[in-house]
């Protein structure tokens, strides 16, 4: 399981031999780290970066950085921005870089030839432990149920196959492993680029077998 400290000093907190697998990833291109909040995006995300010698990316800084317009979601405490407007900018900083790019977001945005997308690398998270993560939080219990129903139903799972479809998909379950295999695996992904072809993760027949699947969707 990926902890707390984990999350807030992922650099101090894993020591990662750099792989030979790969070349730094190229200018104008990208993997995107993607899945409901709370599944590791971040700790992944900065791992990747120095692993692939590339540079991150977060929406959330474009935004500032940008000075970009967005509203306020304040029940659900988040910004909301225009994909396209968060296209460009993603765009822009392609063109900036001296390297690809790791984007670390839970919102999918369609890359385009400019950048190339690698691969969508999709982290996922057992319910049960995902709901231990974001009470850490300090989450308010209306945004831990809406993430937890996303998680179930596999929304980013699919929206990032609607927008690159399976042969560009990695699903990382992240639930009980530490930061270092997610890492071997994503990257033994990127050496063998072998598709996965289906989804690898069903968190409903998961807690249907454990007979509580109906507390988490009311």
């Amino acid at each position: 399981m990926i902890k707390k400290t984990d999350h807030e000093n992922p650099a101090r907190s894993t020591k990662l031999a750099r792989t030979n697998w790969l070349p730094r990833l190229r200018k104008g291109t990208a993997v995107i780290v993607t899945g409901t909040p709370g599944t590791g995006k971040t700790t992944i995300s900065r791992l990747l970066e120095r692993e692939l010698r590339a540079s991150y990316v977060n929406p959330q800084s474009l935004i500032r950085r940008e000075g970009m317009d967005f509203t306020y979601d304040d029940n659900r405490k988040t910004r909301i921005i225009s994909p396209r407007h968060l296209l460009k900018a993603i765009r822009r900083r392609a063109v900036q870089a001296d390297h690809g790019l790791v984007i670390d977001s839970h919102i999918i945005p369609e890359t385009g030839p400019l950048p190339r997308l690698v691969r969508a690398i999709v982290l996922r998270c057992d319910p049960v432990i995902l709901k231990r993560r974001l009470k850490r939080k300090r989450w308010s219990k209306s945004k831990i149920g809406e993430n937890l129903l996303a998680e179930i139903l596999d929304i980013c799972l699919w929206d990032a196959v609607k927008n690159y479809g399976w042969n560009r998909i990695l699903e990382v379950d992240t639930s009980k492993k530490t930061p270092h295999l997610v890492i071997q695996l994503i990257m033994n992904d990127l050496k063998k680029k072998r598709p996965q072809g289906k989804p690898k993760v069903d968190w409903m027949s998961t807690l249907e077998r454990r007979e509580n699947l109906i507390r988490y969707l009311r």
